[in-house]
């Protein structure tokens, strides 16, 4: 399957004015409705279909970008459910093109959000797609893209494992919580199913396949496929899999040491009864552990908090809680975006439903801005921080554009001394370093810092200090051993003329690349 399965190019206009434009197969698509093709299984037409239908609705429903038009996707939405219905997936719409849906989010007043809209689109679309998934797991990793885990590591996890890979579950209760076995095909043409195939050769006659017959199965995905592999070894420590912690400790051991070479690692995402829950991440991508709480944009005193809880790492602010901002949020795969930042805002602040996103999201730059270090005695004069922070909103602005892009948070808390440098008798803390002048929470858990340095970080009384110096590095040295990746500009920089033009390169490299 490829990206233009059901695109065509056609000449538009006449000589010498025509031009080209791609644009729905129309005509392949509505064959469709009548049966699969010839040349593609319905469950890769029917995934193709609803990714169309899906990023072209974001479009419409976000201010355009749309390829299609009205009438082809019209009969794109009509062949995609009918393929659906083969395939035993149900997709309801309650609109059959780029009108109904107009019409459909007025009346549900969803017409002061974009966010609200994208969300509602991609909750309707993302059952159908997780079943679709669940079908075929070599559709999560497609032919164009390589797979990074080698045979070699492959057999040594095979070979090495000496534990029950289904642990306390029988082997089709483990699977069934991967896979939807009633939707994979059978390779015994006296059954339909993957299930009625493992009931008769593994329940019936259990001596038909071997033990280790899993890993041979390209049905599940283990034999190329690097997600459908992860996601199998990352179930195999969940646990309702495993209650064992020595043995769970074990197996991730020897997960991890074994996949290390080809780029991967499980690592804690989640806990159930204090129990750990473990996901796939390349390594080096990020930091270990889940997100507990951001305390960040203090626009007043320092905000004082204490560790309530040491087990659980709960922490609770006893003093100055007015000036500062706490997220709490669970975070998700993809991160913090500023479209989790404007509902998080909208809900924190009671903001009315009317207001738009824009709305909401200039009431929060505004907030966010409040925070960063400023001149009383030069109210034009543009601070460092305040260049950081304008140049990234002016690439990535608080409103629909730019909700699915990270969000950009001011002077983020990494821990509180409680005493004042005046009460320090002027002397660092012995913690180190207390905030983050800028923090971006990217995918797979990638942690960015900035760091705005003005001649304080470096310099004692206009004098080079060594040892302001040296703190800086160590400090740096910490924040990256924990995972963080640290990037500095130098005030002097940003007050220069170019420092817009270099600060926009600067995140386009690390966003969009």
């Amino acid at each position: 399957m490829t990206k233009q399965s059901f695109w065509v190019v056609r000449q538009v206009g006449t000589e010498p004015f025509s031009f080209s434009r791609t644009g729905l197969n129309v005509a392949r698509v509505e064959r469709l409705r009548n049966g699969r093709l010839s040349d593609m299984t319905d469950l890769d037409a029917a995934h193709e279909l609803a990714k169309i239908a899906l990023n072209d609705l974001e479009a419409f429903g976000t201010g355009g970008g749309e390829a299609l038009d009205d009438e082809e996707m019209a009969v794109l939405l009509r062949s995609l459910t009918a393929v659906l219905r083969r395939l035993g997936v149900v997709l309801e719409l309650p609109f059959r093109d780029f009108k109904g849906f107009k019409r459909y989010w007025i009346d549900q007043r969803m017409s002061g959000s974009y966010d609200t809209r994208r969300r509602y689109i991609n909750g309707v679309f993302e059952p159908a797609l997780n079943r679709l998934d669940n079908y075929h797991p070599h559709l999560r990793q497609g032919p164009d893209q390589m797979s990074r885990i080698t045979d070699v590591t492959r057999r040594r996890l095979r070979d090495g494992l000496k534990d029950w890979w289904a642990g306390a579950l029988g082997e089709e209760e483990f699977l069934e919580r991967l896979y939807d076995l009633n939707n994979l095909p059978s390779h015994d043409p006296r059954f339909a199913t993957a299930a009625q195939d493992l009931w008769q050769h593994r329940v019936n006659n259990p001596e038909d396949w071997d033990d280790d017959w899993i890993w041979h199965d390209e049905r599940f995905g283990l034999v190329d496929n690097d997600q459908a592999l992860l996601r199998f070894l990352a179930e195999m420590l969940h646990p309702v899999v495993r209650t064992d912690p020595a043995v769970v400790e074990r197996l991730r051991v020897f997960f991890n040491e074994t996949l290390a070479p080809d780029g991967y690692e499980l690592i804690e995402v989640d806990n159930i009864s204090g129990a750990p829950v473990f996901d796939a991440r390349t390594i080096g991508a990020g930091v270990p552990g889940s997100l507990k709480n951001l305390i960040f944009a203090a626009d007043g005193l320092k905000p004082e908090f204490v560790l309530r809880d040491a087990i659980n790492n709960d922490v609770e602010i006893v003093k100055n809680e007015q000036f500062c901002l706490v997220y709490s949020q669970p975070l998700g795969v993809s991160g913090l975006t500023w479209g989790e930042m404007i509902t998080w805002w909208r809900d924190r602040e009671s903001l009315p439903e009317k207001m738009t996103d824009s709305e909401v999201g200039r009431a929060l730059y505004q907030r966010l801005g409040a925070s960063l270090h400023r001149d009383p005695q030069r109210p034009k004069w543009r601070s460092p921080e305040q260049t950081v922070f304008r140049t990234y909103c002016e690439l990535y602005p608080i409103n629909e554009t730019g909700a699915d892009f990270p969000a950009l948070l001011p002077q983020v808390y990494l821990h509180m001394d409680p005493k004042t440098r005046k009460e320090r008798g002027d002397k660092d803390s012995v913690l180190g370093r207390e905030r983050m002048d800028f923090l971006l929470l990217l995918p797979q858990g990638v942690r960015i810092v900035l760091e705005v340095d003005g001649q304080h970080h470096y310099a004692d009384g206009g004098e080079a200090s060594p040892r302001l110096y040296s703190k800086m590095v160590a400090e740096d040295r910490a924040l990256r051993l924990k995972g963080y990746e640290v990037y500095r500009f130098g005030g002097y920089e940003l007050g220069l003329d170019g420092a817009r033009a270099m600060l926009r390169h600067f995140f386009a490299e690390l966003i969009e690349c």
